[in-house]
């Protein structure tokens, strides 16, 4: 891919400044800085950031072009090349989705209310499941998903 966006790059470069009155030159200087952001994302593997810049230099291209800063001629060369770009940026891989996040809750003990026939009780109940609980987990069979 990184074949294809050189030339194109190099076409957009060109179509932002070819004739001296065909683009204002802070009009020039402004695609050309977004260019260059197109580039560098491109060129990162981010695709994201690519297309953001991509549909930021439609826009200013747009925007010039109306405010008759832009010559029509040089607007559509340098959209043209921005479509050969945005081809390309659409073969960059997405990113992959972030693992999944596993959360283990574990009960807190019971209060310190004890039944009268077997003081402790409620606490070596409470240890057993939480020994239970334990050996479920470490044998895979916890939910985990």
């Amino acid at each position: 891919m990184k074949r294809v966006l050189v030339p194109a790059f190099a076409l957009l470069l060109a179509g932002c400044g070819s004739a001296p009155e065909s683009a204002d030159p802070q009009v020039r200087q402004q695609l050309s800085a977004r260019v260059e952001a197109v580039k560098a994302a491109a060129l990162g593997n981010d695709r994201a950031a690519a297309e953001a810049a991509l549909a930021e230099l439609n826009r200013q291209i747009a925007t010039a072009q109306a405010q008759g800063r832009l010559a029509p001629d040089n607007a559509r060369v340098i959209l043209t090349a921005a479509d050969r770009v945005a081809e390309d940026v659409r073969t960059i891989p997405l990113p992959e989705p972030p693992p999944p996040v596993i959360v283990t809750v574990t009960p807190d003990p019971p209060p310190d209310v004890q039944d009268e026939g077997d003081p402790g009780k409620d606490q070596k109940d409470w240890e057993k499941q939480q020994r239970q609980w334990e050996k479920q987990r470490h044998k895979g069979g916890g939910n985990e998903g």
